[in-house]
Order: structure tokens, then sequence, then C-alpha cells
């Protein structure tokens, strides 16, 4: 049951950062806000989201003791990357109005927040921005982009070695994807998925004649070779600066915009490898507006998705290009539990919270802190619930009503096999109760129809 659970306000207003999982945090570092001073150089921001809490945190500014030290903390920047490897997160690539793009390799240690440059050697790739990078095994994998100093679009791969901390250009075998900038790599398996990106008709350069492809690119990393693959036949619209991820070995996108046909989009898609074919996703609830180059993480079962920037509905509001920056989170969850359809239950409906265990005490008031709690799709699963409150009180006080027979009969039985029979149904209407439950919860018609003929059933055999 894929729905969007949770929308909360007042968060980092970020575009264009770069954020990863650890745990049950998030950590966001860096992007742009319309509006902010950029011009003068400072340290990158650092943002921590704590998925239990539901609660932002931002780092103070790294002390440095000297030019060295100062030199082991990144600027500010956007269009960079962040990956998770072990104990460290690292940055790399990005941009900044002032220095331009960036090729050095940054580190931050998650244990005790300090960055640092680690030395490195090899085939350095050339500064960009709008590339990708993600991590299989102890390596970290670069593709795509636009270089700095070439003034192009690059369909480059280049690897980092983690162990020796080594960088090598990958000589790939197989036609190449174009070149590309702000696209999404995903690995599943051993094998990298490229999807989307700007491009230019043309060639490498950048002339104003910008097109967005809409087919994937399947690069093997055990052969060093992009492979043949075939054409599925729905495919999402072609975009830039979406966000990808993977689950249970398939690939979702999110957003994203396309500058031809001037569309953002907040449309989810999932890709199936197997069977090389795409299928538009629609969770329940309500989602994000329409939005491009924000950031989403994955943590358990749930994704976190925040920030972007959307068109302004309202003339005027925006920035220059009449563009609004988000403050705002959502998060994605593939199998909502029951304990989360109670709080959105407990919060929607003004509901007691005095007999609720301390922590999610504490959680019902960090989303009630919010301006904006929960989105619309929590109070109307909240109502589904109460609206089907009578059938649901119905059956199970049936199911109570029959256990009570069985147990009766168990005690004034005189018979063994009435006895062992009566045993046995007391045992299953025990252990079915949970299970019927949670069944009933969906207030199908056919559920609850279901739950009545099982009834019936039992109290045909007592």
């Amino acid at each position: 049951m894929l729905r969007w659970t949770t929308h909360l306000e007042g968060g980092p207003r970020r575009v264009n950062h770069a954020a990863v999982s650890v745990g049950h945090k998030v950590f966001s570092f860096g992007g742009y806000c319309s509006g902010e001073d950029y011009e003068t150089l400072r340290q990158i921001d650092v943002h921590i989201f704590n998925t239990v809490s539901l609660r932002w945190m931002k780092l103070p500014p790294v002390r440095t003791g000297g030019r060295e030290h100062a030199r082991d903390v990144p600027y500010m920047r956007y269009g960079h990357t962040a990956v998770l490897l072990e104990d460290t997160i690292y940055i790399w690539g990005g941009r900044n109005d002032t220095e331009g793009a960036c090729n050095v390799l940054y580190a931050f240690d998650i244990n005790n927040h300090r960055w640092f440059t680690p030395k490195i050697s090899g085939t350095v790739p050339g500064a960009r921005d709008g590339h990708s990078a993600c991590i299989l095994g102890k390596a970290m994998y670069i593709f795509g982009g636009y270089e700095q100093l070439a003034d192009c679009f690059s369909n480059d791969i280049h690897k980092l070695d983690t162990t020796t901390m080594t960088w090598s250009l990958i000589n790939a075998r197989g036609t190449p994807a174009r070149w590309r900038d702000f696209h999404s790599a995903t690995i599943i398996g051993t094998k990298m998925f490229v999807f989307g990106g700007r491009a230019d008709r043309f060639g490498p350069f950048h002339s104003n004649n910008e097109i967005y492809c809409n087919k994937i690119k399947v690069f093997d990393t055990e052969t060093n070779s992009w492979l043949n693959t075939a054409t599925a036949q729905l495919l999402p619209e072609g975009r830039r600066s979406h966000s990808a991820f993977s689950y249970n070995g398939e690939l979702y996108i999110f957003g994203g915009y396309n500058a031809r046909l001037d569309r953002h989009f907040n449309d989810l898609w999932k890709f199936k490898p197997e069977t090389f074919s795409w299928k538009k996703v629609e969770p329940q609830g309500k989602g994000p507006c329409p939005r491009r180059r924000q950031c989403c993480c994955m943590v358990g079962d749930r994704i976190i998705l925040f920030g972007g920037t959307s068109p302004c509905p309202e003339q005027g509001m925006g920035d220059e290009f009449n563009l609004m920056d988000h403050s705002d989170l959502y998060i994605l969850d593939f199998s909502p539990n029951l304990k989360t359809l109670c709080k959105l239950a407990v919060i929607n409906y003004s509901l007691d919270q005095g007999g609720l265990p301390h922590d999610i005490r504490h959680i019902v008031s960090s989303l009630l802190s919010s301006p904006l709690l929960l989105s619309s799709s929590s109070r109307h699963l909240s109502s589904s619930l109460i609206s089907s409150s009578s059938p649901l009180i119905s059956v199970l006080l049936l199911h109570l009503l029959i256990s009570l027979l069985s147990c009766s009969s168990l005690h004034i039985s005189s018979s063994p096999l009435h006895h062992s029979i009566s045993l046995l149904i007391s045992s299953l209407l025990f252990f079915s109760f949970p299970f019927l439950f949670s069944l009933l919860l969906s207030s199908s018609p056919n559920r609850y129809s279901c739950g009545l003929f099982y009834h019936s059933f039992i109290f045909l055999l007592l």
C-alpha cells in the first residue's frame, strides 16, 4: 500500500542540494536558496533530519585552526553529489558562483562530524556539476555532468577505488550513453541504470538545442560495457533534475523538469529491470507539487523527499524566473504500519493523547508543531477508518461472542471429541483475532463479507 503519509514544513529551504541517509537520519549538504548571498565564500552547511523525532538540526560551522584545516571543509555549493560508504560520506563536484566548479574529494565522518580531504592518486575527473555518483562495493562511480574546463557535457565514467583512493577513467565498451547532466544513475545488482538528464541535439557542446532522453541506458560494472537493451513501449517523459531510487530491485523516478515542454513533474514511475518495462505508479494520498532539484533518500521502507523548486502559483511572488523554493518534506511509505495510521488519526481528529506512550506523544507533538502537519491524504485515511467503525465493531463483537460460546462449550462438553473440536476452534479464534482486525481495517465490502462468512462458518461448527 504505497502512500504519502506525512507532510511537514519549516525545514531548510534548499535547491540542488545533496543528501544521503545514515540509519534513521538524513544528512543534507549545501544547495542554494533564491535571495541568499552566494558571493561570499563560506563553509557548506549541513542539516540533519531525524526520521524518528521528525526534527531538523543544523550543525554549527567547523572551527578551522588555519588555512590548511580550512581546505578540509568544502565551500558552499550546488550540483554536487553525496554518497555513503561505511562511516564516511564523500562529497564530490558541484559549483559556486564565486569559485566555479570543483573536483576536490571531501570526506565527512558521520561519528564525529569532522571533515577531511583524503589523499588521492590516479586520473582525477575534471571539475563539474550535474553529474551522478553511486556506490558499488568499495567503489564510487561518477558519470556525466557539465565539465567546466572543457565547457561541455560529459559521458565519461570515472571510478574511485576507496581502498587505495585511486581514480581511474573507465575505458567502456559498447555504445555509451549520450553526453548529459542532471540525470540519475542508480545501482541495481552490478549494473548502473542511467535515466534522463539534459543533453544537446548536436553533440557534447551546449548550443541551446536541448533534448531530454527518456530511454534507460545500462552499464555493466563487471564487464565495463554499455549494454544493448530493448526499448520499452510505455515511457515516462524525458526530464532532468528528477529523483531516482531503488526499492526491492526496481527503479523509481519522481519529478523533474523538461525545458522543451516547459513542464515540471510530480509523477512517480517504476522500472522493472527483468522485463525492461515502465509502469506509472499512483500512490494513495496527496503528494508533493510538481518540482525539480529535490532530494530523495530511502530510510527503511520510506522515502524522505524534501526541498526543490517549482513554478510560483502567484505572479511576482517567485524569483526572477518565477520559481519558488521549497522548505517542505514529504514521506512516501511503501508499507505504512498500523502505528503510523493511528498517529495520523490522533492528530487529525484531535483525540486525547494522555494514554499514549511517551515516544508516540513526542512524535505527535512534532507533527503538531509544523505549520502544515500532514497531507490531506492522512485526513482522508483517518475519516475512512472512522466512517467504517460500525461494520468493524459489529464483526469484532460477533468474533467475541463466538469465542465465549466456544469457551463455554469447552467447559461443559462431555464428549472427548466435542471437547477437542471446541479447543481447536477456541485456538483458531484467539490467534486469528489480530489478523482479522488488520484485514478489516481496509473496510472494503468484500473483506467485511468475508469476515461475516468466516464467523458464520465457525458458528455452524459449534
